[in-house]
């Protein structure tokens, strides 16, 4: 093993230098299918294939520049052990090349693992190569005792593939693909060819031809590659290159710096020296392209192109006619013209560039979109074995349904929005070519997610309109700020929403004409009053419809029984507005009331509602003193309105008219949920407990609507300090005054 690598082994002669030729080709063609994008099935067995025969080439170059027997020996057993897994890397290669690879693969990993094995074998033991031989200048190995099985070895592995090649390149149709395969086909045998030389190994013959013919071969397939794209490029990967630049001049400048030093160096110095050198190497390149990045590159038509495209779509608001106007533009810079699918907004749907809806045949799987949206790559049908395994089928369909190349995603960061549909029929792409349709794609996705983003931005400015409308159309439904005013009964309410649309709300309206018929002129307005409140699920504008209808029933009722009205059968025909409007999903709480003042009694139903409470000021003592026993003053008198009833729209009401007595000066509070349940910074609601302290501590002196009204709602935004409603708020407040006097209770 030191004689390997001792430099009295060799000698450098001229006679290598022809002899390199081969070597150098081959290198080439690695470097070419190292740093290109696309077909990796393709470009993986031409890797293994150039790089499994660079060995022996490469030994046949350095064999006149050798001047040992036995390194000789060795180097020729070692490149000789690749010479089958050359032959099994071939075939898969020309299997993938004619779409057969998937059918076959398992034979063909069958083959490359024989290979393997042989490369183990062959390097072990003189099983393939015995002895070398001294030629008129160089030297040859000799065939061991079992090489003509690895010949045989290699013949049976590279026949199929040949074979299938021979067959596809010969009675295809014309076309591109067709020339292509005849230019690989071409290289193949031509390289395959080379094996001539085993007639040296085994006596015949006095110079090696085949590392001519081998040269040759590599030469055709660099040109079957650039000129034919033999490995379909999608792009140039430059990375790789890079990096080895990058090291070989860091260590180029290293090495130059370590002989510059007086031997032996430290290793600490050593260390800081590479350390250096590397990093001077980092900061040149950094400095370059910082130097570079302002340099205005020169703008092509196919540039020219994809800003018209971007110009005019300005101009469209529809997606169809984007797709248009984007395969216009493609087929005008590339010949060809491409299909544009669109993904619908709203659904797994998915429609043509005409707008006409797709059947699940022909539109793409949502796992095909949703693997497409993360990819962000070009798909080709040849390239289906990238795909996960799950996904290779559905890609094949699709691909076969619309008899397509290439598909290129149109998307944003998180989203696909289309597909362009490159047709199989027409030139190959090459990088400009894809470059300039990933572009594209790129441009078509901008316009696409503009002509969304505008049309939601439209719907959202309708919605806001028809929001608006609705909630003042809801607030004139209701009754205003101001106290309203029947004989001897005042109502003061509020409605207060937590959005621009609410589910609360309140109707007073008296019953009846304004008194008895023959009742004299300045007659006292005793006519009973109808005070209900309701409170809907939810908000927005289905809410508010709600409302309008239990208004409009409410309504409707009052004008048809008038006095008459009875409790129940309002409740019957509020429940069947909010069943016919809800459809079923919206339900609401309600409580009513009628006051009567002339029967001195008010009659009551609760739908779910929080009940309300009847405020009463204590009789005075015989002395005329207000108060209980000894003159000690009480506090308003509480009076919970307890009805039992289930919620309008979700059931049955199942509701029980109640009655109370009512006198003069009776004040009655009714309310929704976001009165009681409004919270203050911590989370806490204001709850029944504090409304009810706070309706006992009223001010006698001061018990009228108007004051209790504002005094509860001052209360209530106290408690909530400056949060904003969770929910709509609305109080309602009600007091019976005198007969004699009806006007005292108004402000």
């Amino acid at each position: 093993m030191h004689e390997l690598w001792s430099s009295s082994s060799y000698e450098p002669h001229l006679l290598s230098l022809p002899f390199a030729l081969a070597p150098a080709a081959m290198s080439i063609v690695i470097a070419y299918a190292a740093v290109m994008r696309g077909a990796p099935t393709l470009r993986g067995f031409l890797l293994a294939n150039c790089i499994s025969l660079f060995p022996y080439s490469a030994v046949v170059a350095l064999s006149p520049s050798i001047r040992s027997p036995a390194v000789a020996e060795q180097l020729y057993r070692f490149a000789g052990a690749f010479i089958p897994l050359a032959g099994a890397a071939s075939t898969g290669f020309q299997l993938a090349l004619v779409g057969r690879y998937r059918r076959h693969r398992r034979i063909v990993w069958l083959m490359i693992a024989s290979a393997v094995l042989w490369v183990f074998v062959g390097t072990a033991t003189k099983a393939a190569i015995d002895d070398v031989r001294w030629l008129p200048g160089f030297w040859y190995p000799h065939a061991g005792r079992w090489a003509w099985v690895s010949m045989v070895h290699t013949v049976v592995m590279v026949a199929p593939g040949f074979a299938l090649l021979g067959h596809a390149a010969l009675t295809g149709p014309p076309s591109d693909e067709r020339r292509q395969l005849r230019a690989a086909l071409i290289a193949n045998l031509v390289v395959l060819s080379s094996l001539v030389d085993l007639t040296l190994a085994y006596g015949g013959g006095w110079f090696p031809v085949g590392w001519l013919l081998s040269c040759i071969g590599s030469l055709l397939v660099v040109r079957a590659l650039v000129v034919e794209d033999l490995l379909r490029v999608r792009a140039i990967d430059v990375t790789a290159p890079a990096l080895v630049l990058y090291f070989a001049a860091g260590a180029l400048l290293a090495w130059a710096a370590l002989a510059e030093l007086s031997p032996p160096v430290p290793w600490p110095l050593t260390g800081l020296v590479l350390i250096l050198c590397f990093a001077a190497v980092r900061i040149t390149v950094a400095a370059m392209a910082l130097i570079t990045r302002g340099a205005r590159s020169s703008e092509g038509p196919l540039d020219r192109l994809l800003a018209q495209l971007v110009g005019r779509a300005r101009n469209l608001g529809a997606p169809p006619a984007i797709a248009e106007l984007a395969i216009d533009v493609i087929e005008l810079g590339l010949g060809v013209r491409p299909r544009v699918l669109l993904a619908s907004q709203d659904d797994w749907g998915w429609s043509s560039e005409t707008g006409e809806p797709l059947d699940d045949a022909h539109a793409p799987d949502p796992l095909i979109a949703g693997w497409l949206a993360e990819r962000r790559d070009p798909v080709f049908a040849d390239d289906v074995d990238t795909a996960p395994p799950e996904l290779r089928e559905l890609l094949a369909q699709l691909f076969g349904h619309h008899a397509v190349r290439a598909l290129i995603p149109v998307g944003t960061a998180d989203e696909l929005l289309g597909l362009i549909l490159v047709p199989a029929a027409g030139r190959r792409l090459r990088v400009p070519a894809l470059g300039f349709l990933v572009r594209a794609a790129e441009r078509l996705a901008e316009a696409l997610l503009h002509v969304r983003l505008a049309r939601r931005a439209a719907e959202r400015a309708a919605l806001a309109r028809e929001v608006e409308l609705a909630a003042t159309v809801q607030a004139e439904l209701l009754p205003g700020r101001a106290p309203q005013v029947h004989g001897p009964i005042t109502v003061v309410g509020s409605w207060r929403p937590a959005t621009r649309c609410a589910g609360d709300l309140w109707i007073v309206t008296p019953l009846g004409p304004p008194g008895p018929p023959g009742a004299p002129p300045g007659a006292a307005d005793l006519r009973p009053v109808l005070v209900a409140i309701g409170d809907v699920t939810g908000h927005g504008v289905a809410a508010a419809m709600v409302t309008a209808a239990v208004i409009a029933a409410c309504d409707v009722s009052v004008r048809r029984a008038g006095a008459a009205l009875e409790l129940g059968a309002l409740i019957t025909a509020l429940d069947a507005a909010v069943r016919r409007v809800g459809g079923g999903e919206l339900a609401m709480t309600c409580c009513a009331a009628i006051l009567d003042p002339a029967g001195g009694e008010i009659r009551f139903v609760s739908c779910g509602h929080p009940a309300a409470y009847l405020c009463r000021t204590p009789a005075a003592d015989p002395d005329g003193t207000p108060g209980g026993a000894g003159g000690r003053a009480r506090g308003i008198e509480l009076h919970a309105l307890v009805g039992r009833g289930n919620p309008l729209g979700g059931g049955p009401p199942g509701v029980r008219v109640q009655r109370r007595p009512l006198q003069a000066g009776d004040l009655v509070v009714w309310y929704t949920d976001g009165v009681v349940e409004a919270q203050d910074p911590s989370g806490a609601p204001f709850g029944d407990r504090r409304l009810q302290h706070l309706l006992k501590k009223l001010d006698r002196q001061r018990l009228t609507p108007p004051a209790v009204h504002d005094l509860v709602l001052r209360g209530v935004a106290a408690h909530r300090a400056g949060r904003p409603l969770a929910d709509d708020e609305t109080l309602v407040v009600a007091q019976i005054a005198s007969a004699a006097s009806p006007g005292e209770a108004a402000p």
